[in-house]
């Protein structure tokens, strides 16, 4: 493998929309670069620009409009996560998570209702709804391979599957809950 197409693996490290736009100009400067000056100072260049940028394009696309509801939504349910076990542990300065969580709903809904008023409503309902009905599907299976594996034991073992199992089944419910609340697809009267 050459030096560019080894340049060109790690360009995946960018986002997709990033590479389209950019990758074969990426390329092409590395090439170039490598040709004026030689791979050592070529590869020292493309390493800083690396570390410096591929953290902030991640950040850009995960931050944008179309990925900020589902981080609000996330944030929210690993805080209700973290709250929830952090009690079934023992460490009751974790319920502090909880109405967190709250606070963070209530402040943000009209952000995460905008987002739901959607174009096409009733696929992003199933989608949500299947999401729902495979994490519900889960919690069983979870439970049924947790039992050989814990036996009568309450270990730190039998702490962590019931963390998943919990989690599992909060992930379900909001998903379920977004799900029936998406608006469904408004019918053009003709």
């Amino acid at each position: 493998m050459g030096a560019p197409s080894f340049y060109r693996s790690l360009l995946r490290l960018y986002p997709r929309e990033f590479r389209a736009d950019y990758g074969d100009d990426l390329v092409q400067s590395f090439t170039d670069l490598s040709d004026e000056r030689g791979h050592r100072c070529a590869w020292r260049r493309v390493a800083l620009d690396l570390v410096v940028t591929v953290p902030r394009y991640r950040l850009e696309t995960i931050m944008n409009e179309r990925h900020r509801t589902t981080v609000l939504t996330g944030t929210i349910v690993a805080m209700a996560c973290a709250g929830i076990v952090s009690v079934l542990v023992g460490l009751y300065v974790g319920v502090v998570l909880l109405p967190l969580a709250a606070v963070v709903a209530i402040t943000q809904r009209s952000h995460l209702a905008r987002s739901m008023d959607v174009v096409d409503g009733d696929r992003l309902r199933r989608k949500r709804l299947r999401v729902a009905a495979i994490l519900a599907g889960l919690l069983p299976v979870i439970y049924f391979v947790s039992l050989p594996i814990l036996g009568d034991s309450w270990g730190a073992d039998a702490v962590v599957a019931f963390a998943i199992w919990t989690a599992v089944l909060i992930a379900a419910v909001c998903y379920f809950i977004a799900g029936i609340t998406t608006p469904r697809a408004r019918v053009a009267p003709r």
